[in-house]
Parts: C-alpha cells; sequence; structure tokens
C-alpha cells in the first residue's frame, strides 16, 4: 500500500508541478535549483554567491537577472537543449528577470565547444531563418509572454563594439588559457586548425554579459568554459561577476556509449534524439523505446522528480514493488506533458494509442493508422516511404531487417522484397506494418 501510495502521489506532483515558486524562501529556492545541477566539480560557480544573491533577492524584492544565450545554429530543438530551458522556467516560475541573449553575431562564427573541427560559419540570413520557429518550440517549455523575460540580438551591441574597447579586454586575457581547452588541443593534435574568431568566440559571449549584467547564466556542461570566461569578462570590465550554472548533457535515445564508456549525447547528428515538436503519440512511443539506465538519467534531468524521490523510486523497482515498465510509463506520461502544457487529455491519447499498438489491450489495426489512397500500377516501396516520411532506401532497409510485415489471417507477418514486386493494386485494403510504430492502410482509387 505504501508503494502504491508513494507512486501516485509522484505521479501526481511531476503531471500537475507547482508553476509558483515565488513564496519560496531563499534557502528553498537554493535546494531546488541545486537539486538539477550538473553532476560533475564546479557545475556552480559560486554556490556561496549563488545563496547570497537570492537571498538579497528575497529581502529587497528585486529579482535576479538570469542570463541564458541561444547560437541559432539550427532550426529544431530536441529534448537535449530543452534541459537548461527547464531549469530557466524553474527560474522565471520564481518570479525573477529572464534575460535571452540569441547570438545572432557569434552564431556566424559557430560555438567551437565540442568541436573536433570547424563548425560551419551561417550567414546572417541563415540565422534569421534557423530563429523562425525557435520561439515557438522554446515556448513549449518557458513563457515568453510573461513581463519577466526580455529578448536581445547581440549584434545590438557587438556592431558597435569598437577596436580600442576591445583591445582593452584582449590584453586582459591569457591565449595560454585559451589554448588549454579540450576542444582545441584536441583538434590541433589531430592537425586541424583553429580560426581567429573561434579563439575570441568565448570572449564576445563574454562580452553580452558585460552589457548585460546578469547575476547568474545558465548553460550545459559544454559551455563552462565559455561561461567562465563571461565571468573574467565582467572582472575586467569592473563588474561584480555573474554566478554560472551549469547541467548534465542529456543522453540520447539509444542509450550508446562512447569509447571512453560514456553515454552518447542526444544529437540531430546521431539520430537519436527526441524533438519538442514531435507529436504526443510519436514522443510517447520513443520514451518507452528508450534503456532503463537511460530512463534513470531522463527522470533526473526532464521532470522536477527531486534526488530523494529518485532514490526512492530506484529502490521501490531493484526491490520488485514497481515494474520498471511502469515506471517508465510515468516518465513518458511526464516528458509528453511536460511538452503539451500539461494537457492531461493529449496525454491519456499518447498513452492509449502506444497501449492499442504494444499493451496488452493492442489492436490489430490501431485508431491512428493512416489510410494512402493510391493508384494501381504504384511502386508500393515508394507508397510506404512517401507515407511514413522516409525515403525507399530506408525502407528497403527496414525490409532486409525483418521491419515490414503486413496483416494476414489476424497476425502480422513478414514480407520479403520479392512480394513487394508487384503493384499496389494487389495490396487494395492491406495494412502494413513498417518498423515499431507506423500503420500503414493502402486503398486503390
Amino acid at each position: 500500500m505504501e508503494t502504491k501510495k508513494f507512486f501516485n502521489e509522484l505521479e501526481g506532483k511531476l503531471l500537475n508541478p507547482n508553476r509558483d515558486l515565488k513564496n519560496l524562501s531563499a534557502e528553498e529556492q537554493f535546494d531546488m535549483i541545486m537539486s538539477k545541477v550538473g553532476e560533475f566539480p564546479n557545475s556552480v560557480v559560486s554556490k556561496e554567491a549563488l545563496l547570497e544573491k537570492l537571498k538579497s533577492s528575497k529581502e529587497t524584492g528585486k529579482p535576479l537577472k538570469i542570463k541564458f544565450g541561444i547560437d541559432p545554429t539550427g532550426s529544431q530543438i530536441h529534448l537535449g537543449h530543452a534541459v537548461p530551458l527547464l531549469n530557466l522556467r524553474m527560474f522565471q516560475n520564481m518570479g525573477h528577470e529572464i534575460i535571452i541573449v540569441i547570438g545572432d553575431f557569434t552564431a556566424m562564427i559557430g560555438d567551437p565547444s565540442g568541436r573536433n573541427t570547424e563548425r560551419e560559419a551561417l550567414t546572417h540570413e541563415m540565422v534569421v531563418q534557423n530563429m523562425a520557429t525557435y520561439e515557438k518550440q522554446a515556448g513549449k517549455i518557458i513563457d515568453f509572454n510573461s513581463q519577466n523575460i526580455t529578448k536581445h540580438f547581440n549584434s545590438e551591441w557587438m556592431n558597435k563594439l569598437t577596436i580600442p574597447k576591445w583591445i582593452k579586454f584582449q590584453s586582459s586575457i591569457s591565449v595560454t588559457e585559451v589554448f588549454q581547452r579540450e576542444d582545441f588541443k584536441k583538434r590541433i593534435e589531430a592537425g586541424g586548425g583553429i580560426t581567429m574568431a573561434e579563439l575570441e568566440y568565448a570572449c564576445y559571449m563574454g562580452y553580452d554579459s558585460v552589457i548585460l549584467k546578469p547575476d547568474i547564466e545558465l548553460g550545459g556542461k559544454d559551455q563552462f568554459l565559455n561561461l567562465h570566461m563571461c565571468r573574467n569578462m565582467m572582472r575586467i570590465a569592473g563588474e561584480e561577476p555573474e554566478v554560472i550554472i551549469t547541467y548534465n548533457i542529456l543522453s540520447g535515445t539509444t542509450g550508446a556509449k562512447d569509447e571512453e564508456g560514456r553515454f552518447q549525447k542526444m544529437s540531430k547528428s546521431l539520430k537519436n534524439y527526441i524533438a519538442v515538436e514531435e507529436k504526443a503519440g510519436e514522443m510517447y512511443g520513443q520514451v518507452m523505446s528508450i534503456t532503463d539506465d537511460v530512463m534513470w538519467l531522463w527522470f533526473r534531468e526532464l521532470t522536477s522528480i527531486t534526488p530523494v524521490e529518485l532514490v526512492e523510486l530506484k529502490k521501490l523497482v531493484d526491490n520488485g514493488q514497481l515494474h520498471p515498465k511502469d515506471v517508465k510509463c510515468l516518465l513518458a506520461r511526464t516528458i509528453v506533458a511536460t511538452f503539451n502544457n500539461f494537457d492531461m487529455k493529449i496525454v491519456r491519447e499518447a498513452e492509449d494509442n502506444f497501449n492499442s499498438k504494444f499493451g496488452k489491450s493492442k489492436q490489430l489495426v490501431p485508431d491512428d493508422t493512416k489510410e494512402v489512397v493510391v493508384k494501381p500500377g504504384e511502386n508500393v516501396i515508394s507508397v510506404l516511404a512517401e507515407a511514413t516520411n522516409s525515403s525507399k532506401s530506408q525502407i528497403n532497409r527496414i525490409l532486409s531487417g525483418n521491419g515490414l510485415k503486413i496483416l494476414k489471417n489476424n497476425e502480422y507477418v513478414l514480407l520479403q522484397k520479392e512480394d513487394l514486386f508487384s503493384g499496389a493494386e494487389n495490396f487494395d485494403g492491406c495494412v502494413f506494418k513498417v518498423g515499431k510504430r507506423n500503420f500503414i492502410k493502402i486503398i486503390v482509387k
């Protein structure tokens, strides 16, 4: 009974989070913030300053200024990008002032962090294009309509920066320190090059902080050196250095590890990501496909669970008091809710859709089966590719991997390539299962 009560109470909390955190004391805000910071040394610089700033904010009634920088080098946000944004929302719900810096100037250089090769430079037009849908996507996480949020393009001040003013900063920064970056050292060892613009990238970020004078800046672990430079630049300018808070890098959906045994990060290039704008049913299914060890990492980074609750949840699974699948279902519900404004109707539909395909109540022909009307003679591979937004080569790989099936006599049976030589007219009314989650019904007219 205690297990069920704990699980139900945890679910109620995760699916109905407290969005108004303004009345928390400084110490309570501090504990909540610290429960989500990165699990590595110096993830917060410095903790003492953070607590003092929170206390001062409470005493004066003046919200803290929280800076978050975005270099729009891509057009799509995935769950990995969402980790710092979710923590930014926490600060927003605490009543602090959010400052979004859109790096239209710095994006034309490209952040060298973690890069073994030079990042392709973007034109200003490409930056604007990438930003076109960013606010809509990030708006699933933070409230852009709130009065406590402001946006700036860093070209506002970078285009006005004079050489004499910039030399003042350059003469105070050690190149030796810059070359200590692991990404630069690896690139040089591999015989690659580093541009002057890349060397100064972190300084440009730092100049954003000199202009805006934030109290705190957030970023992923890979941004630590850039954020450290922001503190240095503020110190050179005679300003009180910002507190920097960095977060873990989210592992990808596959659970694959690199040569050093670390989980590969979520990345579009590695195709191990879930977009924040993914359809709810597809998002639910993709969360359910992750491994159990990734599940625990995602609980910490993508939900409001506390460290104590996470330890208890793991213990109940290890003791056999909770089934891992039930816990993963909770994670899937929570993630779908998080990126759909906690609309429980959407969550229930996503879960029902998944269960209709894979649960105890699974249907042979799920409700979301896509019906495709085709003409006689059309190539079936081409039809399935278009219906699933895939290429013909991808469908052929699924076919070769025994992932393409057709419904016959109340069960899905494997298809062979020779089965598809005939035209679509021979498959009128047939239901195909393409991979794990795509169901396509062909109608010939």
